[in-house]
């Protein structure tokens, strides 16, 4: 075959700013469009499918307006630029070595004596936790500027393909809008709101919210949250009655008919605020949308339980600790019953509220823990957070410390701009640089160290004297 007609064979577009692409495959297929690879790793080429007219004009008014909006900070493949004429679609761009989430779905394994064989290796609760938040950021920072995305599914959310990774990003964006403008009821067959299933309601971010609701339960049980053994045994209309909302999900709290006995158990996230935050969703949240949990609530959650997972070096399977344990010596691992490492470190922490004023009753400045618990292992390291309300979910917290564990001990890096101060007892000082803490030394002390997050020339009580609060981290070495 000469070059020419190689050169012929070849699918190419052009954008409205003259650059050209060469369409080498597809990548994901839906209702409206088809997504397609080019020569540049990087660059996807979205193609609309439909042929009416009036929807094409729509369509295309949408993304150009879509093009003008500052969506630059959320891990969205947004369109970047048009299709020149004739053409219908947009060019996009997305990180390299991503998959569809769907793809991880495909692959489960619900054989009993093989799923949490499986389960670990896809990455376990930890990859599958830090998934789940990067997608909440990106779809609470999308809610927090009036906006939704509409249509989410497993097959326009995109994740690492190495298990190792966790990186998210969501592509197909052309349903993403203003919503007190959407005018949709688009949704993916087992992923719409049951009111959108029944043409009750459009889409909005109490939609968005169930959807992402049943992709993270299936996600972390390998199990739709509907399907339990009522619709699994049962004919087709049951299941359709489900996805419309007239079934109740596998753990209801009123009516058990629907249970599911394959799926991983709810046991694995216990000791965190999932349970109820499904609960929540799937059953007061099934009739009345607006009692869903909103996506800074289930970040929130996310976030706590990603600093209390503990990883198994016997199976490789990560299990999340309670908050409520007494001892490290009380846990083991979810998947294979190991002991945890007893050399874990916990760090707790606390705030120190400001001495009183008016209106308050705190006389005496005092430290108060907040719940957080945040669980460190040899070989790891973590970046201890700024406190981090509901409220301001939507945007990445400030660090404070960066903490590792290596075979010569505790490291703690103070971070750019964070003023730092170490105490065990009545001895006090500034952290300026990095500060280590042998091995040899652990366990030889009784008081815990506490490190205050502050301006260096401040003690505590000067804070409190000033009515300031600061974060303080307790934990023993």
């Amino acid at each position: 075959m000469t070059p020419t007609t190689n050169a012929q064979n070849k699918r190419m577009v052009q954008d409205t700013k003259g650059s050209s692409y060469e369409l080498r495959g597809e990548m994901s297929r839906g209702g409206q469009g088809i997504v397609y690879r080019t020569q540049y790793p990087q660059v996807l080429i979205k193609g609309f499918t439909n042929k009416d007219q009036r929807a094409r004009l729509r369509w295309h008014q949408h993304i150009a307006w879509l093009i003008r909006q500052d969506l630059s900070d959320l891990k969205l493949a947004r369109p970047l630029t048009l299709l020149a004429e004739p053409r219908f679609g947009y060019v996009m761009e997305l990180m390299d070595g991503l998959v569809p989430l769907q793809s991880l779905f495909d692959s489960f394994i619900t054989a009993e004596d093989e799923a949490a064989a499986d389960y670990v290796r896809q990455g376990g609760l930890r990859r599958r936790i830090r998934i789940l938040s990067q997608l909440a950021r990106t779809l609470n920072q999308l809610h927090s500027r009036g906006m939704l995305y509409g249509d989410l599914s497993p097959s326009n959310i995109f994740v690492s393909d190495d298990p190792g990774h966790a990186e998210t990003w969501l592509i197909d964006c052309d349903n993403i809008s203003l919503e007190s403008h959407s005018g949709l009821t688009v949704h993916t067959a087992d992923y719409g709101a049951p009111e959108v299933v029944r043409s009750d309601s459009l889409l909005s971010s109490l939609t968005d919210i169930w959807s992402f609701a049943v992709i993270a339960y299936q996600l972390l049980t390998h199990n739709h949250p509907f399907k339990g053994e009522l619709i699994s045994d049962g004919d087709p209309e049951e299941e359709e009655a489900a996805l419309r909302g007239e079934r109740p999900w596998i753990y209801d709290t009123q009516d058990d008919s629907n249970q599911c006995f394959t799926n991983l158990p709810i046991q694995l996230i216990e000791h965190s605020k999932l349970p109820a935050l499904f609960s929540r969703c799937f059953e007061q949240g099934l009739h009345n949308p607006s009692s869903r949990p909103s996506m800074a609530e289930w970040l929130e959650a996310f976030t706590e339980i990603d600093e209390r997972i503990y990883c198994c070096a016997s199976c490789g399977g990560s299990t999340l600790l309670s908050a409520e344990l007494g001892s490290i010596s009380e846990a083991s691992c979810f998947f294979c019953d190991e002991p945890t490492d007893s050399r874990l470190v916990l760090f707790e922490e606390f705030i120190s509220l400001p001495a009183e004023t008016e209106g308050s009753t705190n006389a005496s400045g005092e430290m108060i823990a907040t719940g957080r618990m945040v669980w460190l292992q040899p070989g790891v390291e973590i970046e201890l957070k700024r406190l981090m309300p509901t409220f301001s979910y939507d945007r990445w917290p400030s660090d404070h410390v960066r903490i590792e564990y290596n075979a010569q001990g505790l490291g703690i890096h103070p971070l750019p701009r964070s003023k730092l101060h170490i105490s065990r007892g009545a001895v006090k000082k500034p952290i300026e640089r990095y500060q280590g803490l042998k091995e040899s030394l652990r366990g030889q002390h009784e008081e815990p160290y506490w490190i205050y997050i502050g301006e260096p020339e401040k003690s505590n009580l000067d804070a409190v004297a000033l009515g300031k609060s600061y974060v303080i981290w307790q934990f023993r070495w």
